[in-house]
């Protein structure tokens, strides 16, 4: 197997090429190689694991509050839940050996192995592997699977069998940083959210070699309707888990299933970022192999249309009136709303686009805080990096006046920041910009009004879709 990280690469770009152009046509995948050759060059991603010193003082705060009679109640029990079929022998040892090492003790591992089936015989060989492990520790448990009922319903059977106060989930064949559960736990204790999700990198077959970061965003409602960016790695609280489950007609996407009905309605609320709780630190490594979902995006191509169900069936189970459809990119969906999106959508207060110049430049439009402009400069028909950032809709901090549209409730709000009369400017290119100001102080006053707006308890949401040239 290849080791070297440029070498996987190299190769899951052949295959992402194809499987793009195959959909897209030669002109966007000219784009899209021309942006990713220059996120490679780019790249200068090196892990940093945890040092020995961090890790020590992890250690010796889950002794000082296991052997605290009262304080070692506070400890949640992680049960870990790894559906296992056929899978690489080697593989299997290094996942199990990333949860023995942690610094965080009070786990249990429960692995569900579905028999292979031989002249009608269930036949089941990571036995004496796993046999060998929990006769050592106890805390490695083997469930035999009388048939592989498929991955949602075998992960259910994992899920029966537990006894945690959260439920983390790992691939049977990927590994945890020996920091994984000790930083799900402190965020447990200090919130009991109902979710809990880190950042991740992949690694090579070997697991020495490290590429791919993806640095997380905190929750983000939009951007999850659009993407499953959590993935890993996710710890769900035990009540939520098990009122949702696991659904077998969407298995390919079973987890970006249960993950929007574990936040449930919770996603319109104003305080969801107390219970859904972002870890900005890599806890997971997603290993990239010749059969996996990682290296391979059309080896489960079955797993994006499954992803877009399931959020058309949240989407209804909410009452929201609303298509899906797949982007260019694998796994990436745009929702557009049947009726006026303020209507269906009763979070939402602000929807803009982009500021772009005559080039397809982008030039602004999508504002942070502090002032700064989100994907500043990026050419036309690039999708913002690995992730596609920005070629889907998101909540933001404020968007441009110049390419805006807003809900009748804000106009007196509208004028009162800007000086003029509410105008719907996001299918435009007509508004004039010295109406209310420099460049700079349109971004000023937007980004005034999107504050004002957020502390009404209004989402704004930015949405490539619309673009104004100035």
């Amino acid at each position: 197997m290849p080791d070297s990280p440029i070498i996987i690469n190299m190769i899951n770009s052949i295959k992402k090429t194809i499987s793009y152009a195959r959909r897209n046509g030669i002109g966007n995948t000219a784009v899209a190689v021309m942006e990713r050759l220059r996120d490679q060059r780019s790249d200068n991603y090196i892990y940093e694991p945890p040092t020995e010193e961090e890790l020590e003082k992890q250690r010796k705060w889950y002794r000082s509050l296991l052997n605290n009679a009262d304080k070692s109640k506070m400890l949640p029990l992680i049960s870990i839940l790894v559906p296992c079929y056929n899978t690489d022998r080697e593989f299997l040892k290094m996942m199990i050996e990333s949860v023995q090492n942690q610094t965080y003790g009070k786990w249990e591992l429960i692995l569900a192995e579905a028999p292979l089936v031989s002249k009608g015989r269930p036949l089941y060989p990571l036995t004496d592997i796993i046999n060998g492990y929990s006769a050592i520790d106890g805390r490695i448990r083997h469930i035999k699977l009388k048939t592989n009922a498929g991955i949602s319903n075998n992960t259910n059977a994992a899920l029966d069998a537990s006894r945690g106060d959260y439920m983390a989930l790992l691939d049977h064949d990927d590994v945890l940083t020996p920091n994984a559960l000790c930083e799900v736990a402190i965020a447990a204790i200090k919130n009991y959210p109902r979710l809990i999700y880190s950042d991740e990198d992949k690694c090579n077959a070997e697991g020495d070699k490290f590429f791919e970061y993806h640095r997380k965003k905190k929750f983000n409602p939009d951007l999850f309707l659009s993407n499953n960016y959590i993935c890993h790695f996710t710890t769900i609280r035990s009540d939520v888990i098990h009122t949702c489950r696991f659904r077998s007609e969407y298995d390919g996407a079973q987890d970006y299933d249960l993950f929007l009905r574990a936040v449930g309605r919770i996603m319109w609320s104003t305080d969801y970022q107390k219970q859904i709780i972002h870890i900005p630190k890599v806890l997971y490594h997603w290993r990239s192999h010749d059969s996996s979902t990682s290296a391979n995006p059309r080896s489960k191509m079955y797993a994006y249309d499954a992803g877009k169900r399931a959020v058309e069936d949240f989407l209804k189970v909410n009452g929201i009136k609303a298509s899906v459809s797949h982007l260019k990119h694998v796994g990436f969906y745009r929702v557009d709303y049947v009726d006026n999106i303020f209507s269906a959508r009763k979070d939402i207060g602000v929807v803009g686009g982009k500021i772009v110049d005559k080039n397809g430049t982008m030039l602004g439009g999508n504002y942070r805080a502090d002032g700064k402009i989100r994907f500043d400069g990026l050419p036309k028909g690039f999708s913002g990096g690995l992730q596609h950032l920005a070629a889907l809709e998101q909540d933001t901090d404020a968007v441009d006046i110049r390419c805006m549209k807003i809900r009748s409730e804000l106009t007196d709000l509208y004028k009162e920041i800007f000086g003029v009369s509410y105008k719907d400017t996001t299918e435009g290119k007509s508004f004039k910009a010295e109406a209310i100001g420099t460049d700079s102080e349109i971004r000023e006053k937007s980004i005034r009004f999107g504050q004002a707006v957020r502390q009404l308890g209004y989402k704004v949401m930015w949405d490539p879709r619309y673009e104004t040239i100035v």
